[in-house]
């Protein structure tokens, strides 16, 4: 593994206090103290503040929390993965594989401290533009970055309850060290206050037709919706009494999003994961990257490199599994011009005749045995490596979709079929139909069921869901020990990391 660093401007150094003078030499303010009211005074501020907010998002900006401990985090603990020859050289990483983690292990960490960063900064924005006089900042101004800013809160505090299971709810800036202790919330507190977090949001938020094109990226009202949904669907896979008013709850939000006439499904599935298209008609939230280099700035990153076969110049950390290349196939060549299911080739380079055809080279202009050797049967992944494999070894700029409108189509079918509801089906034949799938007509719950769960991996594999998936579904220990790993039923959460519980009393 090759190291490189991102390189950004410090969003922290835009809140920096620049202390003005007076004329009164005796009632001048010490030039190395930091005083918020001299900060927080325009709208110009106040959105530096939102940026800062926003800069923790995935931890972005920091190389060794977004290309190496989120994959590992997020790509290995998928049942249908395996990791490369050189990840075993880490073993920090292969824990999170080999499901032996311990509260010590470094991603871990990062998981906790710049989730916790990005809840700082977010708590900044909240306590102190709320606090702005009006000929500061116009009401519109106000409301729409506090409301960025409640999504944001949820944001971290939703990252974080998924993969612990019980967090510090953070809803205020500490003014001494004493507040710094403080206990863990149990998940039902936890959950309600995410909610509430993005209810505030949705309230005030605008609808993505409502944001110039200078603002996308940003959190919109959709994204509330669309969050929300989520939410309360993963809480009815935890809390069973209580499941059907979640599932309605979630429905509705789901709804909202729906009929919204706000997202589309993007023609071109692969354009989403390979830098081509950003900010696509689908895309509800997304995390946004730029090749722009000005003042120094740099806002791509090597995840492709970490995602390509070694094979294909890559870095070789990852590769699919004859099992999932199984389960993709399974419907067999059915698609409307006799091929497999699009979204098949769109996921992975295997050994098939569509990528064997020398008069029409498909992966990345060369034939799968010119990448590897002939008769192998490796599986590699596509998705989040740029167009062209030139393009390995660079700076990539790919925008990555957080939550998209297929997603939430997927999980509103969950919810209907759960409730016992008419529309799954359309809404499964709609997503199936962009990858020139037929349309089914089943009508047994759980045979509608299964077709979800294969849904999900066709459209969603490698992007932060089949882990999660298959916890609410009560099937992580099956699925694990169907796929051969050595996954126990206590490493379905993360241990506390060792610094906190060492730190912060409060939190044993």
């Amino acid at each position: 593994m090759r190291k490189l660093h991102v390189y950004i401007p410090l969003i922290l150094a835009l809140m920096a206090i620049v202390p003005g003078c007076s004329k009164d030499v005796l009632n001048q303010r010490s030039p190395d103290k930091l005083e918020s009211d001299l900060y927080w005074t325009s709208k110009e501020r106040a959105l530096s503040g939102l940026a800062a907010a926003y800069s923790q998002v995935e931890g972005f900006i920091y190389w060794d929390n977004y290309v190496e401990a989120r994959s590992v985090r997020e790509f290995y603990r998928e049942d249908y993965v395996e990791a490369g020859d050189d990840a075993y050289n880490y073993s920090w990483w292969i824990e999170h594989f080999n499901f032996n983690f311990t509260s010590g292990n470094y991603a871990i960490d990062l998981l906790w401290r710049e989730n916790y960063r990005g809840i700082y900064y977010t708590n900044q924005v909240l306590e102190n533009v709320a606090a702005m006089q009006p000929s500061m900042i116009d009401d519109a101004s106000r409301k729409q970055i506090l409301g960025e800013a409640h999504f944001l809160r949820a944001y971290y505090h939703y990252k974080l309850l998924v993969d612990f299971e019980k967090i510090i709810i953070r809803d205020k800036v500490p003014q001494k060290e004493a507040e710094l202790p403080k206990g863990l919330a149990d998940r039902k507190e936890t959950w309600d206050f995410i909610c509430n977090e993005l209810k505030a949001a949705e309230a005030v938020l605008p609808l993505r037709s409502e944001r110039p094109d200078a603002e996308l990226g940003r959190a919109t009202k959709g994204a509330a919706q669309a969050f929300l949904g989520k939410v309360y669907l993963y809480r009815a896979g935890e809390d069973k009494g209580a499941a059907p008013a979640l599932l309605a709850a979630s429905s509705d939000w789901f709804s909202k999003v729906l009929a919204s006439n706000q997202y589309h499904l993007e023609d071109n599935y692969m354009s989403m994961f390979n830098g081509v298209g950003k900010n696509t008609a689908e895309s509800i939230f997304e995390l946004q990257q730029s090749s722009d280099v000005n003042n120094g700035a740099s806002y791509g990153s090597y995840l492709a490199d970490w995602m390509a076969a070694s094979q294909m110049g890559g870095y070789g950390e990852i590769y699919g599994t004859p099992r999932l290349l199984t389960e993709m196939l399974k419907e067999g060549k059915t698609a409307t011009d006799q091929l497999y299911d699009h979204r098949v080739y769109a996921n992975l380079v295997f050994n098939d005749p569509y990528f064997n055809d020398a008069n029409n080279p498909r992966a990345y202009g060369y034939t799968y045995n010119q990448i590897f050797e002939a008769g192998t049967n490796v599986v590699a992944f596509r998705k989040w490596i740029p167009a062209s494999l030139d393009r390995l070894g660079n700076d990539n700029a790919l925008n990555i979709p957080l939550i998209r409108l297929a997603d939430v189509m997927l999980m509103q079918a969950e919810v209907l079929n759960e409730l016992g509801k008419p529309g799954a089906m359309s809404l499964i034949n709609d997503v199936r139909a962009r990858a020139k799938m037929p349309a089914l007509n089943l009508t047994v719950k759980d045979d509608i069921f299964k077709q979800i769960m294969h849904e999900r991996v066709m459209e969603l594999t490698l992007e932060n869901c089949r882990y999660y998936d298959l916890r609410r579904w009560g099937l992580l220990e099956t699925e694990m020990k169907e796929a051969g790993r050595k996954y126990t039923a206590d490493k379905a959460f993360y241990p506390l990391p060792l610094k906190e519980t060492v730190n912060n009393p409060m939190a044993n």
